[in-house]
């Protein structure tokens, strides 16, 4: 039987999304379906207000620690009762930022088993665009994605289903309340005007990135969040139908600018649990469509949550297990920008996948670990630019401490590992509790091995694909190599680093270069130069 990280039966499964933001906890349990939809289970969502006072102080309030706790406390009980499988937990902008934030998913895991990962900004952006444009009709031509949250807004450009720009910044309801409104209606201290004030900060982190970057602009945005649909609902509201939504909620802005917290309560859709950030939340989507050039703006009710169900769906479907499939382009994009010998890091990962498809019966792993295997490839040389005697110890340090988006902490120490060991030496596994596992221990010493003799068929670091075919005898794996690529270089280095795994596979490694016979259309081209 293949060993695979873990599998799963798409007609049984039932999972948990848990979205802990700055404001709220958004909670839904699912039922995958033979047809690859999902049916919804249950749905909550609770204002723990996490990022209360967060970014003045850099620290997390103890009864926002308390209320957040309480709650997964009570999504744990839930999905015990309904059976569900698996629980997917993301933390965003609060957490990014909370100097103690990690002492709370601690202490979550401690009390319910839930491990809450926290991810970056880019990747919330990617997951809110993809929930969106997998549920939504897009608009003709191009147009924007909004998403206002607590402590960050995500923003994209796309056209059809194509993501053309996307970002994250340090802007949400909450932060911006913190630290410029602070009150209702909000008061000139010291001579400063703090609604100009915040305008002009907007400006200056949203205006002038979109500019710099020369985003092209969208006339129309599909805004997500609780904000937003609130702000849509209102300005529906604003007398004068000729008027712009853009407009609309400009003048709704400024009446709100001088409004006191009654006052705003008894405005047309306020709801009492926005009404401490509504204004911030006002503004910073007026300069969002100022800076994309849009003039209309209409609310969707999908967002990350719904990205994340995406997600888990198509991992499920291909029975995978891990996110780091899906991400393999956006490494090799971080690779090649960090590596002074680009071509190497694509000839690994081209040997590596080669190598891995043509032994599966030899190494005998499910197709799951594969992605580890090629991020591995893209990575293990990534230490170079930092010290190149010593790149092995580097690139793992590098991996660690990487921003791999979506994945477990094991998956990441699992890479990194496979990067310190692939140059050679016997795999101290006394370092690493994560690689603890019999299992898990023996998938990544056949990897290792498999990306050692990879490294070693480009020795010369010249990018090319050497290997013409593999051949998996009785007793032995013979590796043929095109004779017009390969070099003694790459005979002798396969030699050295065969070692693991004729030990790991029971096989003898050989490697011989043998005359490929060129395509006739590759012969009619040289003969023409």
């Amino acid at each position: 039987m293949k060993n695979s990280p873990r599998a799963f039966s798409l007609k049984e499964m039932r999972f948990a999304i848990i979205d802990l933001g700055t404001n709220s906890v958004r909670f839904d349990v699912h039922q995958a379906l033979p047809s690859g939809k999902s049916k919804l289970l249950h749905r909550e969502k609770l204002m723990v207000r996490l990022g209360q006072g967060v970014f003045l102080r850099g620290k997390l309030a103890a009864e926002a620690r308390r209320r957040t706790l309480q709650a997964f406390i009570s999504f744990a009980d839930t999905c015990e009762r309904l059976r569900a499988h698996r629980i997917v937990a993301f933390g965003t902008s609060a957490l990014r930022e909370a100097s103690d934030g990690a002492s709370l998913l601690l202490q979550i895991r401690e009390k319910t088993g839930i491990q809450v990962r926290v991810i970056s900004g880019a990747e919330e952006a990617r997951l809110i665009a993809r929930g969106i444009l997998a549920q939504e009709s897009p608009p003709r031509g191009r147009f924007a994605l909004i998403d206002i949250g607590g402590g960050s807004t995500e923003i994209s450009i796309c056209r059809g289903k194509t993501i053309l720009h996307s970002a994250s910044f340090p802007v949400g309801t909450a932060r911006l309340q913190q630290v410029f409104l602070k009150q209702s209606p909000p008061q000139c201290e010291n001579g400063r005007d703090s609604v100009q004030e915040l305008r002009t900060y907007l400006r200056g982190l949203i205006g002038d990135r979109i500019s710099a970057e020369k985003w092209p602009s969208a006339a129309q945005a599909l805004g997500s969040s609780g904000t937003i649909k609130t702000l849509f609902r209102m300005t529906r509201k604003t007398p004068s139908t000729r008027k712009s939504p853009s407009k609309k909620l400009s003048k709704l802005v400024r009446q709100m600018q001088s409004q006191s917290t009654v006052e705003l309560l008894s405005l047309p859709e306020m709801e009492a649990k926005r009404v401490d950030m509504i204004l911030a939340g006002g503004i910073l989507l007026e300069e969002c469509l100022h800076a994309l050039g849009a003039r209309e703006f209409t609310f969707s009710p999908f967002s990350l949550r719904d990205g994340i169900l995406e997600e888990e769906l198509e991992l499920h479907a291909g029975h995978q297990r891990s996110h780091l499939g899906f991400h393999l382009n956006e490494l090799e994009a971080r690779a090649l920008s960090w590596s002074p010998q680009p071509k190497h890091f694509k000839a690994v990962r081209a040997a590596s996948v080669q190598l891995f498809d043509a032994l599966t019966g030899v190494h005998r792993l499910h197709k799951n670990w594969r992605p580890y295997l090629e991020a591995a490839a893209l990575l293990h040389d990534i230490g170079e630019s930092v010290n190149p005697s010593r790149h092995a110890e580097h690139s793992h340090y590098l991996v660690k401490n990487l921003d791999l988006p979506s994945l477990e902490p094991w998956e990441s120490e699992f890479v990194a590992q496979l990067c310190l060991w692939h140059a050679g030496g016997e795999p101290e596994f006394r370092k690493s509790k994560l690689l603890k596992d019999p299992k898990r221990k023996a998938s990544f010493l056949k990897l290792l091995a498999i990306l050692r003799v990879a490294d070693a068929l480009d020795r010369a670091h010249k990018g090319q694909s050497n290997v013409s075919s593999v051949k998996v005898l009785k007793g032995r794996v013979e590796l043929r190599l095109d004779a017009r690529k390969c070099s003694d270089l790459e005979l002798l280095r396969v030699l050295q680093k065969k070692i693991l795994f004729e030990k790991i596979f029971k096989r003898e490694l050989s490697a011989i270069r043998v005359r490929v016979a060129s395509s006739p259309k590759l012969r009619k081209v040289r003969q023409r130069n």
